[in-house]
């Protein structure tokens, strides 16, 4: 059995695998003007890679907001890797981070087709259903 890592990207070479992770899961799958998804916030987010061996197949990125709130965002893990506990492992570390950091809470929009896998994180829906991307998505908030 391979094994998982999470680790935090501190290098331009894990952070391309991201945007390929991004690219594939975000653009080509979901239909995802590249523009949109690229969104010029990268540089003042902390990014992680999930790795199964030596393949990069997950990511994630958080970005503090103001009042103590940090967003999670990006979440994605390539398809042929999806329900093996990537995007669990990627949120665990990311919540720890920040909760480590001093965040108050964790926000984050969710897809609707996902919102299950956040709520089991013990996310809580807030508000109406929006499209974001051409996609529907609820916000989601967990105290810290």
């Amino acid at each position: 059995m391979t094994a998982l890592t999470i680790v935090e990207i501190d290098g331009v070479t894990d952070m391309e695998a991201a945007f390929a992770i991004r690219r594939e899961v975000f653009c080509r799958e979901q239909g995802v003007d590249e523009a949109e998804e690229i969104d010029g916030l990268d540089a003042i987010c902390r990014h992680y890679l999930a790795w199964l061996g030596a393949i990069a197949v997950g990511t994630a990125r958080t970005r503090a907001l103001d009042r103590g709130d940090v967003k999670i965002e990006r979440v994605a893990v390539l398809k042929p890797e999806r329900r093996a506990g990537i995007g669990r492992a990627l949120m665990a570390r990311a919540l720890a981070d920040v909760t480590a950091a001093g965040a108050e809470r964790a926000v984050l929009n969710a897809q609707r087709r996902v919102e299950g896998f956040y709520a089991r994180l013990g996310f809580v829906a807030e508000g109406e259903v929006f499209q974001e991307a051409g996609i529907d998505h609820i916000r989601m908030v967990r105290r810290l």
